[in-house]
C-alpha cells in the first residue's frame, strides 16, 4: 500500500431501500447509516502502541496467503480492499444483516474471478484451524441454503417467517430505541442478497510479519475481525451464526455451529439448581448484547456464577465451551489464548437468561471475563420453523486489536 493518501469514495449505507426485510424478522442489529463517511483516506499503517496478545500466532503464513491474493487483483481492486489500519470502516463494515442493508468493505467474492476467489479463501483457511475454516465453510453453505428458499416463496421481507418474539433487554442494554431488544428489529431469512457469493474480504493495514493488520472477512451469517501484530493475534470480534441449525443442500447434510451448541449447553446444564438460580441474568433477550453495531461498554457488574467456584468437572465443561470458539484461530495461538482465559476463571462468570436448553427459542448464555466475552443467542426462524441461532465472540482487552 502507497504511504501517500488516496482519497476513495465509499458509498454510504441506505437502509430505507432494505427496511422491509428487517422489519418484523429476527436476529439483526440496527446500524446507524450516519455512522458511515461517505469519503475517507487511506494513510500510512500506524506502529501498535502496544502488543500484548498472547502469542503463538502464524503470522508468516497468514500474509504469505494475504500476498498471494494481493497479486491476483488489479489496481483498483487492490486499492479497494486495502484500508489504513484505524479506519472506522472496521467497526461499521461487519453486520449479521444481509447485503446491502449493512454494505461490507473490500471486495465481493462474488465478483472475483475463480482465481482470485480461492485465493482470498486461503487467506481465511491460513487464518483459521482446520476447525475453524470446515465451520466458516459451512456457514456459507447455510447461506446458499437461504438463498435457494427464496426461489419458490417470499422469504426476503420476513412476510412468511414464523411469528417473531420481542423480548424485553436488561436494564442498561444497548439500544437503539427500535422493537426487538438490544440492537433493534430482528431479522435473518432466506431472500435476495443471500449465499456465498455475497462474502467480502479487505485488510486493515498492509499484511506485515512484523506490522499490525487485520483480516476482515464476512458476509450474512459470519464475521471475522483478526488482527495480528507480529507474533501475536486476536479474533475479536467473531460472529458466527446459522439457521437452520442443520440442513440439507445438494443431497449432503450440514451442521454448522453443532459444537459451539452442544458445549454451551452442556456448561450451563452442569450446573445445580441453586447455581442456576444465581446464574440467572437480569432481562431478557431476543439476540446479541454486544454483537455488530454495538462494541460496549462491556457491563461493569458480571453477572451468572464465578466459574472458579465451580467443581472441576464443571470448569471442564465451561473450558470445553469457549475451547469452540478460541479454537476456530490457528492451533498453537489458540492453545496460548485459551491458557490465558482459562488462568482467568476467579474473575469470569457464565450465565444465562430465557432458557437453557438447545430447542427453547428463548435460551440465551454468556461467558463474561476480563478477557473473554462470549454470548450464545437462540431466537425464533425468520425464513423457517426452525432455531435461528446467533453467537458472538470478544476479548474486551483486544477487540480490534490492542491499545
Amino acid at each position: 500500500m502507497s504511504s501517500h493518501t488516496r482519497p476513495v469514495l465509499r458509498r454510504p449505507v441506505v437502509l430505507a431501500a432494505c427496511l422491509s426485510i428487517a422489519l418484523g424478522t429476527v436476529g439483526y442489529l440496527a446500524f446507524d447509516p450516519g455512522s458511515a463517511s461517505a469519503t475517507v483516506a487511506k494513510q500510512a499503517v500506524p506502529a501498535s502502541a502496544a502488543r500484548t496478545g498472547a502469542g503463538g500466532a502464524n503470522t508468516a503464513e497468514v500474509v504469505k496467503a494475504a500476498d498471494a491474493f494481493l497479486a491476483t487483483l488489479s489496481d483498483e481492486q487492490k486499492d479497494a480492499v486495502l484500508y489504513d489500519f484505524d479506519d472506522e470502516a472496521k467497526k461499521t463494515g461487519w453486520s449479521n444483516f444481509p447485503t446491502p442493508v449493512v454494505e461490507r468493505n473490500g471486495l465481493k467474492l462474488g465478483d472475483l474471478t475463480d482465481a482470485q476467489d480461492a485465493a482470498a479463501m486461503k487467506v481465511m483457511e491460513a487464518a483459521l484451524s482446520k476447525q475453524g475454516y470446515e465451520e466458516l465453510v459451512e456457514i456459507r453453505k447455510a447461506d446458499d441454503y437461504l438463498a435457494s428458499l427464496s426461489d419458490g416463496e417470499d422469504t426476503g421481507d420476513g412476510a412468511s417467517a414464523s411469528p417473531t418474539a420481542t423480548r424485553t433487554p436488561p436494564s442498561g442494554a444497548p439500544t437503539d430505541g427500535a422493537t426487538g431488544g438490544p440492537g433493534g428489529p430482528g431479522g435473518g431469512g432466506g431472500g435476495a442478497n443471500f449465499g456465498s457469493e455475497w462474502y467480502y474480504l479487505s485488510f486493515f493495514g498492509q499484511p506485515s510479519k512484523t506490522g499490525e493488520f487485520t483480516v476482515q472477512y464476512g458476509g450474512h451469517h459470519a464475521a471475522y475481525n483478526i488482527t495480528y501484530a507480529g507474533n501475536n493475534v486476536t479474533m475479536a470480534p467473531t460472529l458466527t451464526a446459522v439457521e437452520p441449525e442443520e440442513f440439507i443442500l445438494d443431497d449432503k447434510a450440514y451442521a454448522p455451529l453443532a459444537d459451539k451448541r452442544a458445549a454451551t449447553i452442556g456448561a450451563v446444564q452442569s450446573l445445580t439448581a441453586d447455581e442456576l438460580a444465581a446464574a440467572e441474568i437480569d432481562g431478557s433477550f431476543d439476540d446479541l448484547y454486544l454483537g455488530p453495531g454495538n462494541d460496549g461498554p462491556f457491563p461493569t457488574q458480571p453477572e451468572g456464577v464465578l466459574v472458579s467456584s465451580l467443581t472441576k468437572k464443571q470448569q471442564a465443561k465451561v473450558t470445553a465451551m469457549l475451547r469452540t470458539w478460541v479454537d476456530d484461530l490457528d492451533e498453537k495461538a489458540a492453545a496460548r489464548l485459551l491458557a490465558k482465559y482459562v488462568a482467568e476463571y476467579d474473575e469470569t462468570y457464565i450465565g444465562w437468561s430465557g432458557g437453557t436448553t438447545i430447542d427453547n427459542d428463548q435460551t440465551y448464555v454468556r461467558l463474561d471475563g476480563p478477557s473473554a466475552w462470549i454470548e450464545f443467542s437462540n431466537q425464533p426462524g425468520a425464513s423457517t420453523d426452525e432455531i435461528h441461532q446467533h453467537t458472538i465472540f470478544r476479548d474486551e482487552t483486544s477487540d480490534y486489536g490492542w491499545e
